[in-house]
């Protein structure tokens, strides 16, 4: 048809909806978007739709000569699309939703007239339709049931690996390994067919694991010392491998009735005075978290070694604590340091007692400094039939069993002669004057009977001493086994000034001499004595014939013993209540005897009135604490009455450890004598014994060698928490750390992230058949 100026100017006709359906405005209300798509397919979106389309609609727009109108089957075509009848407009509800922020300008968010379905597949295609969509199909959408199960059975397999990953890198924590083990052990477990991802396989990733191991039972620790209500802490400090001076705290505490030491911190002092040193411990138990702020207020005892740093009254450690905590806090020296001060001021008084340590200490620095003369013993040894042990030492250690094994050794059968025979090789050929010398003075003293006999006793007196001190190293030790102990100690090393210990290694020597007289005598030959074929010199037939009596040897013994016994009650005055003047602290660990029930007395009338004023004593001295815990301290001393005729009547046969352990957590009596069963709470806490601070450092020189001497401070706390505190491998549990190890980091974890393989991997894939 041919153009006429009338085609370029097309009169738009608007259609005008009927007045009378107006009023129906208000009822032709939309779907919500979550009603859209809660729906399974575009059938429920028709359905939804509140009006009725007409097979005739109404036209909408007329252009150039043609009609615009809404078709329904669009609504089919595009879930998304909504038609008002009323208001001749469409509308997505995606867009709708979101708003002009998320979908911008277009008219499909306030509604759209241009019923094209050009326009509809473009605005299907926008970018801004896209975001909205997504955003409202995942805000109102669940994951299907499939997807879930397949992220849960993700998140069961990464959790399983790094399980195993994490029970790895304990084991090397555990046994004190270099974490460079750490990757080796992961490729070994591959070697034997176990499926294990090579991510996180370094010693970083080592490090990482073990940190949150530790973090792990570090809050453990945390929850432990909030929950306790008395603690006492003990201190030590040390210098490791890298030359920095450290500090070692540990918590005494009540698990169950039971008294536990915990690691609280290992940490690096800036200088090594008491100033210092307390800082640090401050600072130690900061790390655990504010629920353990109010730490001092629990503090009764500080335990240490006898250093005045520690334990001076004026300048140390316990001074300032008393000073910020209370005058109520009791220092404890060391038991088994005090033990080791007792005996060496023995040695001091006792010439042939330092004879004795020299000796020791001869034959051990002999074989332990040269190969030479260690392989010349053995070969002395195979020809005697006897297998011979390496010497022990007697000095550079705290603990007086070594003393006693030193003894044992040297004594041993067949040892004592090889020694003997090579010493005797050594002083004849030897060419070096000292090495000749010193065999010469080892080989006189070994034939002197005298001396040979004080070997037997020392070892009968370092028995008993030996058993002591390891009561005292037991971390469950109490006080009142420790006072038990140490008068058993003492009655049976005075015992021995009348007699030799029955059964012990003096009496078997002496016995053995009379054996040797006799047989002589009825053989008619010359008295002749020995001990272990070597021939004796000096008082050996006084010793044969009358025993100990009227010899020097006596002297000695008697010498030793008045020594030992008086330097042993010195030492434990505070003990034993032979303090002659003795501060309120020192009181109050004497007055916790009333709980040693073992001293009790049998007269039931006795028992009543029995411990009346040291238990005053002890109310009034830690009255702060136990006010502070709601004791009521005059039903504490009629509960004790009561505590002690039930112990009389029920317990009498239990152990100290157990009858406490069966009053603090059983009831009736928990709660029946709850107000005295404070003070049973804190005698059980009281640092007896710092072993537990020489244990860690151990440990820390073992985990802080010459080959890992750059271990950061913290590290070497984490490793020494897990050497010392933590489970046996076959106990330990990694999930717990293994869910905060997810729970961490600033991105999310990728256990099974698989990276590209490198260059030369892929040339041997390629190169492969």
């Amino acid at each position: 048809m041919k153009r006429t100026i009338d085609n370029f100017f097309v009169k738009t006709v608007k259609l005008t909806p009927d007045p009378s359906e107006n009023h129906k405005r208000c009822s032709d209300t939309e779907p919500s978007t979550s009603q859209v798509m809660s729906s399974p397919g575009p059938e429920t979106a028709l359905d939804n739709e509140p009006h009725t389309i007409e097979s005739d609609p109404e036209p909408a727009e007329i252009k150039r000569g043609k009609v615009y109108t809404f078709r329904k089957e669009w609504l089919d075509q595009f879930p998304w699309l909504r038609y008002s009848k009323a208001d001749h407009i469409m509308h997505c509800i995606y867009c709708k939703e979101c708003g002009k922020t998320m979908a911008g300008s277009s008219a499909f968010v306030t509604g759209s007239n241009t019923f094209r379905i050009e326009t509809l597949k473009k605005h299907n295609a926008s970018l801004k339709h896209i975001t909205c969509r997504d955003k409202c199909t995942a805000k109102v959408s669940p994951l299907p049931a499939a997807f879930q199960r397949q992220a849960a059975a993700n998140r069961s397999s990464d959790e399983a690996e790094m399980i195993i990953k994490f029970n790895v890198a304990y084991n090397i924590a555990k046994e004190e390994l270099a974490f460079t083990k750490f990757k080796s052990e992961i490729i070994l477990m591959k070697k034997n067919g176990l499926n294990v991802n090579p991510t996180y396989s370094n010693d970083v990733a080592c490090a990482q694991f073990i940190g949150v191991i530790a973090d792990t039972l570090k809050k453990k620790t945390s929850v432990q010392i909030a929950n306790s209500a008395y603690m006492a802490f003990l201190i030590d400090g040390d210098t490791d491998i890298a030359t920095k001076e450290c500090v070692i705290v540990f918590g005494r505490i009540l698990r169950r009735g039971r008294p536990v030491n915990i690691l609280i911190g290992h940490i690096e002092v800036e200088h090594a005075h008491a100033q210092g040193i307390y800082a640090a411990s401050k600072k130690a138990f900061a790390a655990l978290g504010d629920q353990c702020s109010n730490w001092l207020e629990k503090i009764i005892a500080l335990g240490a070694d006898g250093a005045a740093v520690n334990l001076g009254s004026k300048g140390g450690v316990i001074a300032l604590l008393q000073q910020e905590a209370g005058d109520h806090i009791v220092p404890f020296h060391c038991m088994p340091h005090r033990l080791e001060l007792a005996m060496l001021s023995v040695q001091r008084d006792n010439p042939m007692m330092g004879q004795l340590y020299d000796l020791l200490h001869l034959i051990w620095k002999t074989y332990h400094f040269s190969p030479k003369s260690m392989r010349e013993l053995r070969v002395i040894g195979a020809d005697l039939g006897v297998n011979v042990l390496m010497p022990s030492g007697v000095k550079g250690t705290r603990w007086l069993p070594h003393v006693s094994r030193a003894l044992e050794t040297f004594l041993k059968p067949g040892q004592f002669t090889a020694v003997y025979y090579h010493m005797d090789h050594l002083a004849g050929s030897s060419a070096n004057a000292d090495i000749a010398g010193r065999a010469t003075k080892v080989k006189k003293s070994m034939e002197d009977a005298t001396f040979v006999a004080f070997c037997h006793f020392i070892a009968d007196v370092f028995s008993g001493i030996s058993k002591f001190s390891l009561l005292l190293q037991k971390n469950e030790i109490i006080l009142p086994q420790a006072v038990c102990g140490l008068e058993k100690l003492l009655v049976t090393t005075e015992a021995m000034v009348a007699r030799p210990k029955p059964s012990g290694q003096l009496s078997e020597f002496l016995a053995d001499m009379r054996l040797q007289r006799r047989q002589q005598q009825d053989e008619g030959e010359m008295a002749i004595y020995r001990f272990q074929t070597i021939t004796l010199k000096g008082e050996a037939s006084k010793l044969a014939g009358d025993g100990v009596a009227a010899t020097k040897l006596k002297k000695v013994m008697d010498a030793t013993i008045k020594s030992t016994v008086k330097h042993l009650k010195a030492r434990f005055s505070s003990l034993l209540g032979e303090s002659a003047s003795e501060s309120d602290t020192t009181k109050a660990v004497k007055c916790f005897n009333i709980f040693n029930h073992d001293s009790w007395p049998e007269n039931q009338e006795d028992l009543v009135d029995h411990g009346a004023d040291d238990l005053a004593f002890l109310l009034d001295h830690f009255s702060t604490v136990l006010r502070r815990n709601g004791v009521n301290t005059e039903l504490a001393k009629e509960e004790f009455v009561g505590l002690k005729l039930l112990i009389a009547r029920m317990f009498k046969d239990k152990t100290y450890l157990s009858l406490w352990e069966l009053m603090l957590i059983r009831e009736p009596y928990c709660s029946e004598y709850k107000n005295i069963l404070h003070l049973v709470h804190i005698m059980l806490v009281l640092p007896v014994s710092a072993a537990v601070c020489e244990r860690g450092f151990s440990a820390q020189k073992r985990i802080k060698s010459d080959t890992r001497a750059s271990l950061h401070s913290d590290t070497v706390e984490d490793l020494i928490r897990i050497s010392v505190e933590g489970p046996s491998l076959e106990d330990f549990d990694a999930r717990e750390s293994v869910a905060s190890w997810f729970s961490q980091g600033q991105r999310s974890r990728r256990p099974n992230y698989r990276s590209w393989p490198s260059e030369g991997h892929v040339t041997a894939m390629e190169d492969s058949p």
